[in-house]
């Protein structure tokens, strides 16, 4: 039997790390329920499912559930001006351990996070309508981690993220999807943003259509390398930057690992072009922690 190439290499991987329909149906009832509950207890606009799995880039085993819960600005208002994002933040996170006693609920960052006993996990990030961009994106108000609050526009971002897929030839949202995996295969695991690896890859348009999946790792390495980890800017302007990570301690590991990786990536392919596909796997087997398959 025909070795596979690296490329059929690839494509299996990523038909290995697609998220299950029972992960898939356990999120959307994990939402419904969140949604319930906090219509329930608040006047909330509209709920938003957000991040991997609202975007297409989710995988098997990894990836959490986000949700932008959208309340009426006099939830979180006193007086004339908002409370502090902490304090809404705790209001939510109240309101959630009320309804999941037996589930840890806790603050996570800009969100409150729920862990169900199933597996999955569930971020929700309360907000609050801010303006319109250009007359046709709305624009939010949330947590920005230091008790104020920052803007963002998920349903811009996503337009964004859609178009540069659709211009890759639908290739954007597979590496994001290895990138992911990546992320999780690293021992100890790195914290880059889910979200500012998609940003990356569709702001410097590392996906081709003819490209390979193994060209598309290496320049999505080489870019994170070349950035050094940091935030980007905004193509927009809304969010400012778009953190790559949490902290100056996290920024040092992931980029050590992303070096590191970009390196063995760059062996992989060369070794590749040479026909030595031996070779090749042992450096991709090398970036992915001994999970790509041979």
């Amino acid at each position: 039997m025909q070795a596979m190439t690296i490329n059929e290499s690839f494509q299996l991987l990523n038909s290995r790390i697609q998220p299950t329909e029972n992960e898939m149906q356990a999120a959307r009832q994990h939402y419904a329920t969140i949604r319930t509950r906090l219509e329930t207890e608040f006047e909330v606009s509209k709920c938003i499912a957000v991040g991997s799995f609202a975007r297409g880039t989710s995988i098997h085993d990894f990836s959490d559930t986000d949700i932008l819960a959208v309340f009426r600005k006099p939830v979180f208002t006193r007086g004339d001006d908002l409370i502090s994002s902490d304090t809404a933040l705790e209001k939510v996170r109240v309101a959630l351990a009320e309804r999941y006693p037996n589930s840890d609920v806790y603050k996570d960052g800009i969100a409150i996070a729920v862990s169900f006993s199933d597996g999955q996990h569930v971020d929700v990030v309360p907000g609050v309508f801010d303006s319109m961009y250009r007359d046709k994106w709305p624009v939010y108000l949330i947590p920005d981690n230091a008790g104020g609050w920052m803007q963002t526009s998920p349903s811009l971002y996503d337009a964004y993220l859609t178009g540069a897929n659709t211009k890759s030839g639908s290739k954007l949202i597979y590496v994001a999807q290895l990138m992911k995996f990546w992320r999780e295969c690293r021992e100890p695991r790195i914290p880059l943003s889910s979200f500012h690896i998609e940003m990356v890859l569709a702001y410097e348009e590392v996906c081709k259509v003819a490209t390979t999946y193994a060209d598309c790792m290496l320049e999505i390495l080489r870019s994170l390398a070349r950035r050094e980890c940091r935030a980007m800017h905004d193509p927009y302007g809304i969010a400012g930057n778009i953190p790559a990570v949490k902290s100056a301690s996290q920024r040092e590991r992931s980029l050590a690992s992303v070096i590191s990786s970009r390196d063995h990536a760059a062996n992989a392919v060369y070794a590749d072009s040479q026909g030595d596909i031996q070779e090749a796997r042992r450096q991709w087997d090398i970036v992915f922690n001994t999970k790509f398959p041979w």
